[in-house]
């Protein structure tokens, strides 16, 4: 083989190189395409009555004007709730607490 032939190799090989790469770009955006596709879709009007339902049935006290307070030990975000309200806290108490119970006083 001389020169002209090898060169010619190695430019096939890159160019064959390139083709694949394509090949492979084009094929992972076609998946990509395929997931999309495949996602499930509903409209807007769906989607805000399925907001409404949720924020109207699930109980929330970070809203206590629509909730109410807590009762004791059943906050769902605070294990030990009865213990750490104080006395000046207007969701009520039993009185003032401890340092080791609290993380702060409110005054």
């Amino acid at each position: 083989m001389n020169e002209l032939d090898v060169k010619q190799q190695q430019q096939e090989q890159l160019m064959y190189k390139i083709q694949y790469l394509k090949l492979r770009r084009v094929l992972e955006l076609n998946n990509k395409l395929r997931q999309e596709l495949s996602r499930e879709r509903i409209t807007a009007s769906n989607a805000c009555l399925k907001i409404i339902d949720y924020t109207t049935s699930t109980r929330d006290f970070a809203v206590p004007a629509m909730w109410g307070f807590p009762e004791q030990n059943t906050n769902p975000y605070n294990n030990n709730s009865a213990k750490k309200f104080n006395q000046y806290s207007p969701y009520g108490g039993s009185g003032p607490s401890s340092q080791e119970d609290t993380c702060c006083t409110i005054m």
